[in-house]
């Protein structure tokens, strides 16, 4: 389950025998979140139907990126590659995440300039932090191809870009906008999906390379209270914080130009008192004062509507109400176009029940259906630190207690999912699958008994979906975290968000056993639930009253098969164990009491996973 450098062979073996051929491949170049630069979010992401086509690769983020190739090709291209007969060029490399690929050149740096130049022609940012993007900047300025780079990401994404990358002052504008030197085109998309791409299970994804297509879903990654034009802010800056470039030198004096900020009321009153004997400034004060209270009303009017929450707080014996401003990250679902293979790539991420801007339900809510169907294989998910660090200091990010809460989410959308379409399937008679078709045949020509047993499973299944959702609503609180600790900082108001109350969940799971698994399981047949689950002893009313419901064996483990991947570990550095040690120990902890039945690795430099 660690990472380390793996060829093809290890990986795809594991996937195979357990019945399905892998679709895609997930090279790891960079698996922390610091403190080390040379150890940051980035990975690529292709096709194996594609090959090593030109521009099959998708990069997904890029903290770090050429320098990483470059060690893995010295790690694993043999060292007389065209110096002998046995390594002639062009030479095909045997082992390691690029096992297939041939190379034209003798020195591992160069084959990884081929790799960047011709293979990569994407790069899916999920948020423009550093961490997340320098590797990108650098090298697409030092290694220009034949064609542009493509930049994809939100359009909060792009714009940040624009504004504080690409701006010919932290770096030269390198894209095809604003007359930059047109390395780089951007590729805005579409939140959830465009509606009008895509059909069927495709519908809404953007096919972005050879094979390879993808969706976006954004997400929350913390927040800050500084003054700035975020998605959330209006315009409220911290007391006693100061933004210097909204002034101006005019004709007035400084601040008081062609863009002169809205001034404060006590700022108005002094100038006003001051500068009575000049009816025209005096007026022209007053009506700055009229604007500035109509503006707040807006403001306040939208911030009410907006999902960002508000935070009030008392600083320096004044009074202010500060607007929480979001950091948005972003989350790929990219999708095999051939299989309809699925992997899910994080950003970074905080949980939903600490959040102000709670979105990581959505992404389950997309997922859920997936997973029930077998077509998501992994999950690849920051957890930056253990569980030892505490709710005030988590800056936007997840622990694994927070993981834990969030694959119970997603369980509870599998459930709801297999529940649908145990539902539909059986008692509706609609249409299904040709597993499922072929069940309803079998059954068809069984005994009573069996048909009894499975009427009984329908309608436990039935009313076990009526109680969830009971005791769902009934029990929906305002939570801030599993912890009960303080929110954020002590000037945020957490916002109230539904968490799932799926109880039943664990219920007599303590028993089972979570098997090791590597690759998603196919949507299970009504034959595979009947002689699995043996049959059903219906409840009394006086029994279920204090006797927790009995869980189905469809709903049992309910995230059996998928692969949760831990990015972003941030090491300690010092004498004590890898934090990435620490925290697969505390998930695996986690795990044994949930019984979801997931898979958790935590990533490694180099790694290679066949999906």
């Amino acid at each position: 389950m660690g990472g380390g450098v793996g060829g093809e062979g290890a990986d795809s073996d594991d996937a195979t025998a357990a019945g399905a051929s892998p679709a895609l491949q997930v090279i790891v170049l960079g698996s922390g979140g610091g403190p080390l630069e040379t150890n940051v979010t980035a990975f690529l992401v292709r096709s194996l139907a594609s090959g090593w086509s030109k521009g099959s690769i998708v990069a997904v983020d890029a903290g770090v990126h050429l320098g990483a190739i470059v060690k893995i090709l010295e790690d694993t291209q043999p060292a007389n590659t065209g110096l002998t007969d046995e390594h002639v060029l062009p030479y095909t490399l045997t082992a390691g995440p690029f096992a297939g690929l041939e190379v034209p050149h003798k020195r591992p740096a160069a084959n990884a300039a081929h790799i960047h130049r011709s293979l990569i022609d994407t790069y899916l940012i999920t948020h423009p932090h550093l961490d997340h993007i320098s590797g990108f900047v650098i090298n697409t300025a030092g290694l220009p191809g034949s064609r542009p780079k493509r930049l994809a990401g939100l359009p909060s994404t792009i714009a940040a870009f624009k504004k504080h990358i690409f701006n010919n002052v932290i770096w030269p504008n390198l894209s095809d906008e604003n007359n930059g030197a047109g390395l780089v085109t951007y590729m805005r998309l579409v939140e959830g999906g465009s509606p009008a791409l895509g059909e069927g299970e495709g519908k809404g994804y953007l096919e972005i390379s050879d094979g390879l297509a993808v969706k976006v879903w954004g997400v929350s990654h913390g927040h800050c209270i500084e003054r700035h034009s975020h998605r959330g802010s209006v315009s409220s800056a911290r007391h006693a914080s100061f933004d210097g470039s909204s002034m101006s030198i005019g004709p007035i004096g400084v601040g008081m130009g062609a863009s002169m900020p809205l001034l404060s009321p006590r700022t108005i009153a002094h100038h006003n008192s001051a500068n009575s004997a000049n009816p025209s400034l005096s007026t022209f004060l007053q009506q700055q004062q009229q604007q500035q209270r109509d503006q707040e009303r807006m403001q306040n009017s939208q911030a009410t509507a907006s999902t960002t929450g508000l935070a009030s707080s008392v600083s320096g014996g004044h009074s202010t109400g500060e607007s929480v401003c979001v950091y948005d990250s972003s989350a790929y679902f990219i999708r095999d176009v051939v299989t309809g293979r699925e992997v899910l790539i994080f950003g970074d991420v905080e949980p939903d029940s600490v959040s102000l801007s709670p979105r990581n339900h959505q992404i389950w809510r997309e997922a859920g259906p997936k997973i029930a169907a077998g077509k998501l294989a992994a999950i690849f998910i920051e957890c930056s630190y253990d569980d030892s660090q505490s709710v005030d200091r988590l800056y936007g990010h997840l622990t694994p207690r927070f993981i834990a809460e969030e694959m119970k989410a997603l369980a509870h959308e599998v459930n709801e999912a297999r529940l649908a379409l145990f539902h539909d399937h059986n008692v509706a008679g609609g249409p299904g699958s040709n597993s499922v078709d072929r069940s309803h045949s079998e059954y068809a020509s069984g005994s009573d008994k069996k048909k009894k047993r499975k009427r009984e499973s329908i309608d436990e299944t039935a009313s076990l979906l009526t109680r969830r959702k009971t005791t769902t609503s009934s029990q929906a609180t305002r939570t801030r975290s599993l912890t009960g600790e303080d929110p954020v900082s002590p000037k945020t108001v957490v916002k109230p968000f539904r968490r799932v109350e799926s109880s039943t969940l664990s219920d007599e799971q303590g028993t089972t056993e979570s098997p090791h698994i590597s690759t998603p399981t196919a949507e299970l047949t009504l034959r595979d639930i009947e002689m699995m689950s043996g049959p059903v002893t219906p409840l009394s009313s006086a029994a279920t009253a204090h006797t927790p419901p009995a869980v189905p064996y469809h709903l049992r483990l309910p995230l059996k098969g998928l692969r949760v991947v831990v990015i972003h570990v941030k090491d300690k550095l010092n004498d004590g164990p890898y934090t990435g040690d620490v925290i697969l120990e505390e998930l695996r902890a986690h795990e044994a009491e949930a019984q979801f039945g997931c898979e958790y690795i935590v990533s490694s430099v180099g790694q290679s996973l066949y999906l």
